[in-house]
């Protein structure tokens, strides 16, 4: 069968990021004997001409639409992406009679809302390298979809989701449908991804729904191999790692530096990590196998918020993993959310002392937190009558604490990172100039650039 998988995302802030989920689908088609071309909509010029050459070059019998995120996750600077999606699905309905079928990260959050919005059938939830080809063989041959795992669809104006399966183990997924030079000129990096699900219970989370509990491993070698054939194929001298969790568990992540130190690989890379467990031996390794950054998903600055968004780690965890890096002169960047759950101004003035006494190389901060269907966070929210029950949340709706107010709140944010040299504000166009990047990735800098900013 022919099949076109089309990415939509066209998000270039702070910088864009490669659709490895259609890599990793495309390579599962592939080897069942599917004809697979990818359309990458990031540096398409022109949505409408480049799907109208692609299905007049293709012609495909299948069509899959990736949805990596449906905003930009940012309070006062929030962008929906679904009106566009939404008239590229008229588009190809126009264009073609191939059936369509949608996934990705983005859909998942949202199957059903999304399905009604785009008015299309069928999608697929989670993880597609089962689900996709077992639908296409039941389009080919015949059969039933009730049984596909992490199947949806809508019929006669119904909603059904089939059982949800995250059993794919995580493999070497092909680059060559990919424009992997661009991504390397604009976006500074190679995504790579080393593990698959989360054990953690953040409260506004939704990476456990997508890729389950359970944290699957690749070989340190298969991922070595990776890495060594994006070099030497695509000239990528900078990867990303993209797992939720890159140091957990220790033992994977100290077996996959050491592999990476053995095969002598000059590649330099960058990883998420959690403040838990974090050590200096092991942030040593990290920087001698090629780690040239670590973003820690803290997410809070208190012992107060931390606790009410469900974190598994505390304060002087934070304070440690800040020290492992800085010993060393590891580049450290903190992810955090103000205004979470149990915020107020005790609370922020405990996350103010607590960065500034730790001074990491960067503090990047976010506004409010995006509330998703069925996670604790949405309770909560219903609870504080933020939003109300059966609302529609799926135009960016953000949960800011009932226990400070919010214009205080930003402008509190707003006086304290213009004085703070490390602190990054998105919504607030702090230290975030994407002018200012754009000439950084044209003199060759690689990675985050938070270090730099």
């Amino acid at each position: 069968m022919k099949i076109l998988l089309i990415s939509v995302n066209n998000e270039m802030k702070p910088y864009p990021v490669a659709p490895l989920g259609i890599a990793y689908i495309a390579t599962i088609l592939k080897n069942k004997g599917h004809s697979v071309y990818v359309l990458d909509l990031c540096f398409a010029e022109d949505d409408y001409v480049a799907i109208e050459e692609s299905l007049r070059k293709f012609s495909p019998d299948l069509l899959g639409l990736s949805i990596r995120n449906i905003d930009n996750l940012t309070f006062r600077k929030s962008v929906y992406y679904l009106p566009r999606v939404k008239e590229i699905v008229r588009l190809i309905k126009r264009l073609t009679s191939a059936q369509i079928i949608v996934g990705g990260s983005g859909f998942s959050l949202f199957p059903e809302e999304v399905l009604r919005y785009l008015q299309l059938e069928m999608g697929i939830v989670g993880e597609g390298e089962i689900s996709l080809p077992q639908y296409i063989d039941v389009i080919i041959h015949g059969g039933e979809i009730n049984d596909i795992p992490n199947l949806c669809y809508i019929k006669d104006g119904k909603y059904t989701r089939n059982n949800t399966l995250c059993s794919v183990e995580p493999f070497t997924p092909k680059r060559d449908l990919l424009n992997n030079n661009k991504y390397m000129e604009l976006g500074g990096m190679a995504n790579i991804q080393s593990k698959r699900g989360c054990p953690f219970h953040c409260t506004y989370c939704t990476y456990p729904s997508l890729n389950g509990n359970t944290v699957r491993l690749r070989e340190p070698l298969e991922i070595v191999d990776e890495i060594k054939e994006l070099n030497s194929e695509y000239g990528v001298d900078y990867v990303f790692f993209v797992d939720d969790i890159f140091n957990c568990p220790e033992k994977h992540t100290v077996a996959l530096c050491e592999e990476i130190i053995r095969h002598e690989l000059k590649i330099d890379w960058a990883c998420f990590a959690t403040p838990k467990g974090m050590t200096k031996e092991l942030a040593l390794l990290m920087s001698d196998a090629g780690c040239k950054g670590i973003e820690f998903g803290t997410d809070a600055g208190s012992r107060k918020t931390l606790k009410a968004i469900g974190k598994s780690f505390t304060i002087e965890d934070i304070a440690f993993a800040t020290e492992c890096c800085n010993s060393i002169n590891l580049p450290n960047a903190h992810y955090i959310i103000v205004g979470g759950p149990d915020e107020d101004d005790s609370t922020l003035s405990e996350t103010f002392s607590l960065f500034n006494k730790i001074e990491p190389t960067a503090v990047i901060v976010f506004v409010g937190i995006r509330i998703y269907p069925n996670t604790l966070l949405y309770y909560k929210a219903i609870e504080d009558k933020i939003i109300e029950k059966d609302q529609n949340i799926l135009e960016p709706v953000f949960y800011i604490s009932p226990k400070i107010d919010r214009d205080v709140l930003l402008q509190k944010i707003y006086d304290y990172a213009q004085q703070s040299h490390n602190w990054i504000v998105p919504g607030l166009d702090i230290r975030c100039d994407t002018d200012m990047l754009t000439v950084m990735r044209k003199i060759g800098k690689r990675g985050p650039l938070w270090d730099m900013i």
